[in-house]
């Protein structure tokens, strides 16, 4: 007796790629590059502003030091959104390819 009593069997078709939209493609690269971006610019001028105040001593310039620890303090307590944005970014790119 046939396995197939009833139904015929389903036809070996490969599956159809799906098309993502364009705005999807341009939200995958913003979500991807944002974080990035921040997170060299945000090091950038931490670094910036503490060689800036380490630099100048006699204008009592440690308030950039401490504008350039508060900098990276910002950088860290954001890590998380700039990873999770990041991750996001990255699957919505690969799903696009």
């Amino acid at each position: 007796m046939s396995e197939y009593v009833g139904h015929p069997p389903q036809p070996n078709v490969p599956s159809t790629r799906r098309v993502y939209s364009r705005r999807y493609r341009v939200w995958a690269h913003v979500l991807l590059w944002t974080p990035i971006a921040l997170t060299v610019v945000g090091v950038v001028l931490g670094l910036g502003l503490l060689a800036a105040a380490d630099a100048d001593s006699t204008y009592s310039s440690s308030a950039l030091g401490y504008l350039g620890l508060v900098v990276w303090g910002g950088l860290a307590i954001l890590s998380p959104v700039l990873l999770g944005s990041f991750i996001t970014g990255l699957v919505m790119l690969i799903r696009a390819r």
